[in-house]
């Protein structure tokens, strides 16, 4: 059996989620959990980074979650989380 993703939240990301309210913040690890699931869905947006990477952005209710799949380490990185209002 294939050993199943995890995720790993950067430094931008830590201090947005703990930032949020505790609702939120639960809310937010559910969508982790289901990007870890299925780490090669793609986003609802995708953009490229400085250094070329491909990020995807998923929009759960008004946070916007940027992240990329780590395969070598079996890991979804979630860079940045962002209010939309």
């Amino acid at each position: 059996m294939i050993p199943s993703y995890g995720y790993a939240f950067g430094d931008e990301a830590v201090h947005a989620f703990t930032a949020l309210p505790a609702k939120r913040r639960i809310k937010l690890l559910q969508v982790c959990e289901c990007l870890a699931r299925h780490p090669h869905q793609p986003g609802d947006y995708h953009e490229s980074g400085l250094s070329g990477r491909i990020y995807q952005l998923t929009l759960s209710d008004d946070l916007l979650i940027t992240w990329w799949v780590d395969d070598a380490a079996r890991e979804v990185r979630i860079v940045r989380l962002e209010c939309i209002d």
